[in-house]
């Protein structure tokens, strides 16, 4: 987010600001004022900090404006129900493949949505694809696996601060900002198959993509 990153340098240059003035004033021997004006540049940089956090994190995440196409994941057989899973994310340069074992597939996502006086500032929908999980249909009591995405190694979330974890831990009172999941249905694995991901506010959407995953999902709804 340049828009952040940019007030985070500008409220971290204030509070220089506030800081040199006040040691001048402290050779000046007004330490009244001197004080002040210390505590208030102390308090802008931890300001500056703050927002400079939060635009690193939100750069992780995509913008959100409407439903459009975020990745297409292909499948090819390693074994019996054994897939190797390619992701490839279609606004950006990332892609990630994962081997998945089972019969079914998804792929989750994080979404932020401001609000209120947020989304004045220009803060639309964010979201970043999260994790994808498999799982056995006739292993009933087996629990599917899930597998967490990374975005790139120079972005990965750090695990003192992470936005989306923060606003769903705090939704009871954090009103201006809201984490929700972006899930698909699972689908079936098979083969060569192919499907393309859509994501909106309301979650994400995989349709196929090729006669392979065509195949594969009428064969699983019963078609």
């Amino acid at each position: 987010m340049q828009q952040l990153t940019l007030v985070s340098v500008l409220i971290a240059i204030a509070g220089l600001a506030f800081i040199v003035t006040g040691i001048r004033r402290l050779i000046q021997r007004r330490f009244f004022k001197a004080a002040g004006l210390e505590f208030s540049g102390l308090l802008f940089l931890l300001l500056a900090s703050s927002a400079f956090l939060l635009s690193s994190d939100l750069s992780t995440y995509q913008r959100l404006v409407y439903e459009q196409a975020v990745a297409k994941v292909t499948f090819k057989k390693l074994s019996a129900r054994l897939y190797r899973a390619d992701i490839r994310a279609l606004d950006s340069g990332f892609q990630q493949s994962i081997t998945l074992a089972g019969d079914e597939w998804k792929l989750d996502a994080q979404v932020l949505a401001w609000r209120g006086l947020a989304s004045l500032f220009g803060l639309d929908a964010n979201y970043r694809l999260h994790q994808v999980s498999a799982r056995y249909t006739d292993k009933e009591n087996e629990p599917h696996r899930v597998f967490l995405l990374l975005k790139e190694p120079a972005l990965v979330e750090t695990e003192w601060f992470d936005l989306w974890q923060f606003a769903d831990k705090h939704r009871d009172w954090l009103r201006w900002l809201d984490a929700a999941d972006g899930r698909a249905v699972f689908l079936p694995m098979t083969d060569g198959a192919s499907y393309k991901v859509d994501i909106s506010r309301t979650g994400l959407v995989a349709r196929p993509a090729n006669d392979e995953a065509k195949k594969a999902v009428s064969q699983w709804i019963g078609l």
